[in-house]
């Protein structure tokens, strides 16, 4: 039997930070009131669909892994917000990888997708 391995991984976070701070300059609320009930003290701004930040990622990941986008098996996409319901971001990506092999899937998950955005699977 034939098993996935993750054999390299990459990320791509936007840099524009809107901090709670920055919020409590415009709202009526507090860095303690918005992380006591959602854990949650900043977040990144994209000013590009998910779809761009998931080629940067990917491209990373191949380069860590050491492997040809025309290698990789399956390319998993999570997120809560995709760029497009047809076609699903992950064949977005796997276009602008080149990952002409790779079956591609969309999962909607909001908190397990903001840590593994992309996964991606090799030969």
């Amino acid at each position: 039997m034939i098993y996935a391995e993750i054999t390299g991984w990459g990320r791509c976070l936007p840099p524009a930070v809107l901090s709670n701070r920055d919020i409590e300059r415009i709202m009526d609320t507090s860095d303690e009131w918005i992380f006591s009930r959602s854990g949650i003290r900043e977040r990144r701004i994209s000013h590009v669909i998910g779809a761009e930040l998931g080629v940067v990622a990917g491209a990373r990941a191949l380069a860590a892994a050491g492997v040809a986008a025309a290698d990789v098996d399956m390319i998993v996409y999570a997120t809560s917000s995709p760029d497009e319901l047809v076609p699903n971001t992950a064949s977005i990506v796997q276009n602008r990888l080149g990952a002409v092999h790779a079956g591609v899937l969309d999962i909607n998950a909001a908190c397990s997708g903001f840590s593994t955005r992309s996964t991606w699977f090799p030969t």
